[in-house]
C-alpha cells in the first residue's frame, strides 16, 4: 500500500486505533479514507462515521476487503472502492488509479477562493449579523462575524461576487465555529441557476491564483474551515 501511496504522491497518516481513526474522520478534512476491512465492527464504525462527518461525507473511501460477504458490507457501509486482499503491487495501483479521478473532483469542490465581501447574515434565533465572506467554495463558505455564532444555526444570506453582476441567494448551516465570529457554513441551498454562475465564477478566480494547480491528494489537508 505505501509503495502505491507514494507513486501518486498521497502522503498518508496511518490510525492503528479505532480512536485515532474516529478522530480523523471527524475533525479533519481527508480526500481518501482507506480501512482494512477485517470483518469486525470497529471498520464498519469508521466508515459510517465518515459518512456521517460534515467534513468527509464526501470523501473517497477505499475497502480492502476478502471475497465473499466483506464486499458487499463494505459497499453497503459506504465504500466507493474495493481493494481484494490479498493484492499485490499493480492491483492496489489500478484501484488507486480508478479512485484518484474521484479524489480530485472532490478536492476542486472543496477548493476555496479568498473573499472579502460584506455581507447581512440571518441567524435562525439571532437574527441579522454584520459579517465578512473570508472565502468560498461550491459547498460554503467561512464568515468572520461581529458576534460569536454556535455551530448548527441555520443562516441565510444574499451576497455579490466580486467583479461581476452575480447576486448569490443562499441558505446553509453553521457547521463549526471558534468562539471568537469564525464560522464554516455548508450550504444547503442556492437556485439551480445561480449555482451554476458560481462554480464559473470560482473556476476562473481560482485559476487567476497563483497556486492554481491542485496539489497532490493529501489524507492530511485539514482546513479549518469549510
Amino acid at each position: 500500500m505505501k509503495t502505491a501511496l507514494d507513486t501518486f504522491a498521497i502522503e498518508t497518516q496511518i490510525c492503528q486505533e479505532t480512536d485515532s481513526a474516529l478522530e480523523a474522520v471527524n475533525h479533519r478534512r481527508l480526500d481518501t479514507v482507506i480501512v482494512d476491512w477485517d470483518g469486525t465492527h470497529n471498520a464498519a464504525r469508521v466508515l459510517r462515521a465518515t459518512r456521517n462527518s460534515s467534513w468527509n461525507c464526501n470523501s473517497t473511501v477505499l475497502a480492502m476487503v476478502n471475497a465473499g460477504p466483506e464486499m458487499h458490507d463494505a459497499l453497503r457501509a459506504g465504500a466507493n472502492f474495493l481493494i481484494h486482499k490479498p493484492s499485490d503491487l499493480d492491483g492496489v495501483a489500478r484501484c488507486l488509479r480508478a479512485a484518484y479521478g474521484t479524489m480530485i473532483w472532490q478536492r476542486r469542490r472543496a477548493a476555496r477562493c479568498p473573499v472579502d465581501i460584506p455581507v447581512v447574515v440571518r441567524f435562525s434565533e439571532l437574527g441579522k449579523i454584520d459579517a465578512k465572506i473570508s472565502d468560498i467554495s461550491v459547498g460554503g463558505l467561512a464568515l468572520q462575524c461581529r458576534r460569536p455564532v454556535d455551530v448548527h444555526r441555520q443562516v441565510s444570506l444574499n451576497f455579490a461576487l466580486p467583479d461581476s453582476d452575480i447576486l448569490v441567494h443562499a441558505a446553509g448551516e453553521v457547521v463549526n465555529a471558534d468562539g471568537k465570529g469564525r464560522a464554516g457554513v455548508r450550504f444547503s441551498f442556492i437556485p439551480h441557476s445561480e449555482l451554476k454562475l458560481l462554480e464559473s465564477w470560482l473556476m476562473v478566480h481560482l485559476a487567476k491564483l497563483e497556486d492554481t494547480e491542485m496539489p497532490s491528494c493529501n489524507v492530511n489537508a485539514a482546513p479549518e474551515f469549510a
